[in-house]
């Protein structure tokens, strides 16, 4: 799981850097998505354990 959680990051930094480049706002957008990918994969991994 730590893995999965691991190559998401990347993912997600790669295609945030990619699109905004060095705006201000790449970290902002960056943190926010990894939140949301996070409670995503939360709530996935508690429907597959019941």
């Amino acid at each position: 799981m730590l893995i999965l959680i691991w190559f998401i990051f990347c993912i997600v930094f790669y295609l945030v850097q990619k699109t905004l480049g060095n705006s201000g706002h790449a970290l902002e957008v960056f943190a926010l998505l990894t939140a949301l990918i996070l409670f995503i994969i939360d709530r996935f991994s508690k429907k597959l354990k019941k």
